[in-house]
């Protein structure tokens, strides 16, 4: 059996913003993961009111679940935004290029399949930039 404490991933969490429950991680972290070369799962937490560099991933299905706090989604291709609050599950398919921002305080469960990096950047225009820039 494998299992994280509680008192360790509060631990992490306090010292950094997103910390790794489960993968085949190449970038080394404090708190002890369970080892999975299929799937990958951490916890996010936004301090601050935060905006994430614009990318997709070419062969994840990514599930987020918001912990607390608020976040919202903007698919690049089609502009749709999305509004996320506590409690709300939203999934991300595979190649879907999007751009995310989150309030201060904010916290996210996310679940990709398969694991791995498999994250593209995308460049953005200024209109994306200028919603990047505020809530």
């Amino acid at each position: 059996m494998n299992y994280i404490y509680g008192k360790d991933l509060t631990s992490a969490l306090d010292s950094e913003y997103r910390v790794y429950l489960c993968g085949n991680l190449k970038k080394p972290q404090d708190l002890k993961y369970i080892h999975d070369e299929k799937n990958e799962m951490g916890i996010s937490h936004y301090r601050k009111f935060t905006a994430d560099i614009p990318h997709l991933h070419t062969q994840a299905l990514e599930y987020n679940y918001l912990i607390s706090g608020s976040s919202k989604i903007l698919i690049l291709d089609t502009g749709e935004e999305f509004v996320f609050e506590e409690g709300s599950i939203f999934v991300i398919p595979p190649m879907t290029k999007y751009a995310s921002k989150h309030l201060a305080d904010t916290k996210i469960l996310f679940f990709k399949s398969p694991g791995g990096n498999d994250k593209q950047l995308i460049e953005v225009d200024d209109k994306v930039s200028k919603w990047l820039s505020a809530w």
